[in-house]
């Protein structure tokens, strides 16, 4: 699990007049910046529904946090239609182009992080748009308004971002029209700094006229290929038309009298989850307390880098993982009173680093619908290019 720096801004919209359930039943919004919450905020008073939020929302965050996410990467949706209970995973990620090739960062593998040859097809813009039409209530514009405002008029910045961009600012500064954009004068902006993104705007509003074919197709597919290709990276026409979104079914247990919806892989999180409270269910009335919680996890972070993968090109034994019997079984090593030396569970003793780089969101709406959203850039800022004049990172 990836640490995230989140500003947890919950906003209850009970008196709300244009929902007159929600005295009943509030929503709420849970998003990493003030200003995303209340871009959802404004689609749910417009009458939109948690979907539509989460569109304007992950909009919004990739103009206001562009460190954790935007147009240029992928994300997770978890979805909860309440109308008929339907639970479903929207898988937007990220896809590898058709050009890549295993061993194409084994000379250099810093270049699978800090240039274009490291860009993957995005997913976020394709996902915004099947959100939309298949789940919303609103037109897709009206859901991304709230993103093209702030990215023609601009915000200031807070100190996250100024952080941040310090961190990565060599990298920024190493394409001028990436630095034009979120540096000041080549150099990290300090907080209050209005970043202002207007060739973003311009692609925001090609999506919101025309869906994903506003990204994927036409004048805007081109400038996104000549630009990453202008910089080393191998992306084509075919790659951008041929993305397709998929729907998965999400994982399903229950523990202690709850049933608990949650992400499938390739997503980890809930099969790490499942795994850890299995187990803290096989320890019984001795799963009060840190020290269980804190050996389940040790234990599913091993079996998340041991098992866990892509479904689309490695197996899985998630029945196995999954099954009762195998908590057990993985419990039956913890000592309640003595910490587990990570050493002795075997290979692999550390699953990857954690950092910054990801953004997560939570909506419940007043009819009951839910979103729970995880995006990325897989690391701060991308890969610190910018494509073309498309203001995509």
């Amino acid at each position: 699990m990836k640490f995230l720096r989140i500003f947890w801004l919950i906003v209850l919209l009970g008196l709300s007049p244009l929902h007159a359930q929600a005295a009943e039943r509030p929503a709420a919004i849970a998003t990493a910046h003030p200003l995303a919450t209340e871009a959802g905020i404004q689609i749910l008073k417009q009458g939109g529904n948690a979907f539509d939020a989460a569109v304007a929302v992950a909009a919004t965050l990739g103009v206001v946090e562009p460190s954790g996410s935007g147009l240029g990467g992928g994300g997770f949706f978890l979805l909860h239609r309440a109308a008929d209970g339907l639970d479903t995973l929207v898988d937007a990620r990220e896809k590898a182009p058709g050009y890549a090739k295993t061993d194409m960062f084994s000379a250099d593998p810093s270049a699978s992080l800090d240039s274009a040859k490291g860009a993957a097809i995005p997913g976020i813009p394709a996902g915004l748009a099947w959100i939309a039409q298949r789940y919303g209530k609103l037109p897709l514009a009206q859901s991304l308004a709230p993103a093209i405002r702030l990215a023609r008029a601009g915000f200031p910045v807070d100190g996250h971002y100024a952080m941040l961009a310090k961190f990565r600012e060599s990298l920024l500064a190493r394409d001028p029209r990436t630095a034009a954009i979120f540096l000041d004068h080549g150099r990290a902006p300090s907080k209050g700094f209005v970043l202002r993104q207007l060739d973003l705007a311009q692609t925001l509003e090609k999506i919101a006229a025309n869906g994903r074919n506003g990204f994927y197709g036409g004048d805007t597919a081109r400038e996104l290929v000549n630009g990453v290709r202008s910089k080393g990276g191998i992306w084509s026409l075919r790659d951008l038309t041929e993305y397709q979104i998929k729907e998965r079914p999400p994982i399903r247990f229950n523990y202690r009298g709850a049933t608990i919806v949650t992400a499938p892989p390739p997503c980890a999180g809930g099969v790490v989850l499942a795994e850890t409270l299995g187990i803290l269910g096989a320890l019984g009335d001795q799963g009060g307390g840190l020290a269980p919680v804190v050996e389940g996890l040790r234990r599913g972070y091993q079996d998340r880098a041991r098992y866990l993968g892509d479904p689309d090109f490695v197996d899985m034994p998630l029945e196995r993982l999954l099954s009762p019997e195998y908590a057990v079984e993985r419990a039956r090593g913890i000592d309640l009173n003595r910490a587990t030396p990570s050493i002795s569970l075997g290979e692999p003793l550390d699953g990857g680093g954690s950092g910054s780089n990801t953004s997560h969101f939570s909506i419940v709406d007043a009819a009951g619908n839910r979103v729970a959203a995880t995006l990325s850039l897989n690391y701060p800022f991308g890969a610190a290019v910018v494509a073309g004049a498309t203001g995509v990172l």
